[in-house]
């Protein structure tokens, strides 16, 4: 597996991940603080402008992306590096505007835009037919106390492959 490799996949999920509508802040890596005030900034959202039942209103709303696990291959004499990601993410729970149905919505738009874009490597995600994975999948979601405040999360997982190069020439 090489570095350019892994840093090149994070980057174009990254990349996809800041094309969905209010998304909110987006990390490429799990963040921590020394203390929990300093960690609430780290996920805190100010939209510019309405988006759903938020309004303008700060809030927790974010995410980070890490590598989970990476499995080298070799298929047919080359070497195929299978990535599994995990995309977390966090939304202020605010049951007067039906913020569990907004934070659903969030999650299915994320989903979408993997599906659709090809810089991930399509048909490179995982799954080629109709009975295996493909794209992303939500692997929990529900409330958690998160910084301090009652929030809604999911767990997004994903994998994608790529070859790695690994004759001198």
């Amino acid at each position: 597996m090489t570095a350019a490799t892994l840093s090149a996949a994070r980057s174009a999920l990254l990349a996809v991940l800041a094309t969905v509508p209010a998304v909110g802040i987006v990390h490429s890596r799990e963040r921590f603080a020394a203390s929990e005030a300093e960690f609430r900034k780290l996920y805190q959202y100010t939209p510019a402008q309405a988006e759903d039942g938020f309004g303008v209103d700060p809030h927790i709303r974010g995410w980070y992306v890490r590598r989970t696990a990476t499995a080298e291959v070799n298929a047919n004499g080359r070497i195929l590096n299978e990535h599994h990601w995990l995309i977390r993410g966090y939304m202020a729970f605010k049951d007067a505007v039906e913020s569990e149905l907004i934070f659903d919505e969030l999650v299915e738009r994320i989903r979408a835009a993997v599906r659709v874009d090809t810089t991930l490597g399509l048909p490179g995600l995982l799954g080629g037919s109709t009975q295996q994975e493909r794209g992303v999948q939500v692997a929990s979601a529900g409330p958690v106390m998160f910084a301090g405040v009652l929030c809604h999360s999911a767990m997004l997982e994903l994998s994608t492959r790529s070859w790695a190069e690994w004759r001198k020439p």
